[in-house]
Formats: structure tokens, sequence, C-alpha cells
């Protein structure tokens, strides 16, 4: 078998299995989205509702504690807050903006994405995207590693670990 035909052969080989594993790359992000998107756990109780809120809201007097877990004052005043403005009605977005009015910004669990907070639920995803498109960038500039060797690339190394070295004429030297 020649050269060409097993280079052939293993660009087939080697274009079939990115082929698959890039489908396999499609089937899990597609079945983790679809886990993440369809929830059937059914509407929310008052109880979960009050729950979520009191673990997206940090204690003001605790270092990075959420109101849930924390057993400042504060925290129970919180969370007591939370209670009667769920069971007036008010809407999740409600409650939050009278939580940030009253104990500002820093009582937000997560941040905010709107603004510049935004750049960080937005930086990690441009990162693992220019990352991933690098990274089949320089596998394509490489080949995937599919190049064989020529028969120049055999002399070199027979001569290599034959231990003879080449005169600049070409001729070779075997005096030394």
């Amino acid at each position: 078998m020649s050269d060409a035909t097993t280079t052939a052969k293993s660009s087939k080989r080697s274009l079939s299995a990115q082929l698959g594993l890039w489908i396999a790359l499609a089937v899990a992000a597609v079945s983790m989205l679809s886990i993440a998107t369809f929830d059937d756990r059914g509407p929310e109780t008052t109880e979960e509702r009050i729950q979520r809120l009191s673990d997206s809201f940090a204690c003001p007097e605790c270092d990075g504690q959420s109101v849930s877990e924390s057993n400042a004052a504060v925290a129970a005043t919180i969370r007591a807050l939370i209670r009667d403005r769920v069971a007036e009605g008010m809407s999740d977005t409600e409650i939050r903006d009278e939580l940030i009015r009253g104990y500002s910004s820093d009582v937000l669990l997560n941040p905010p994405s709107e603004g510049i907070s935004a750049l960080v639920w937005i930086l990690p995803v441009v990162f693992v995207v220019f990352g991933v498109g690098g990274w089949i960038a320089a596998v394509r500039r490489t080949g995937g590693g599919t190049r064989t060797a020529t028969d120049d690339d055999r002399q070199l190394v027979a001569d290599a670990l034959d231990g003879g070295h080449d005169t600049p004429d070409g001729g070779r030297d075997d005096a030394s």
C-alpha cells in the first residue's frame, strides 16, 4: 500500500472520528440544556418562593452568607420582610427593589445582569467561545496530527541513529 493511500485512509478515519466527537458534544449540550430548561416540579409553593428569595439575598452583617443561612438579627428582619411581602402579593422584582432601597445593592448575593455588572455573566461565556475557537484553529492549522513521514524524514532519522555526519558538499564524513 502506498503512502498516499495510507494518508487518505488515515485522513478519512480522522475526519469521521472528529465528526463523531462533534456529534457527541452536540448531543450532550442539547441534553444538558433540555434538562436545565424544562423543569417538571410544577408551580412553586409560597414556602419555596420565600426560601428561594431568602437564598438570593446576602446578610448585610455577614460576609458572603445568605439571609437564609445567617443567624444575625438583620437577617431575621429581612426574612420576615420577605415573608410579609410575599403574603401581600408583591413580585420578586418589587421585593428586590425594596431591599436594595433599604440596604443598597450589597444585599444582592448574585450581581445584577444589567449594566457593567453584566460583564460578570458575559465574560466567562466569551472566554469559553474564544478558547474553543482558538483550539479549533490550532488543530486545523497543525493538520490534526495526520501528517506522515517522507522518505527524506526517514533518511534524516536513519542518519542520526547511524551517527554519520554529512559534509557541506552532501558527502559523508566518517572520519569524525
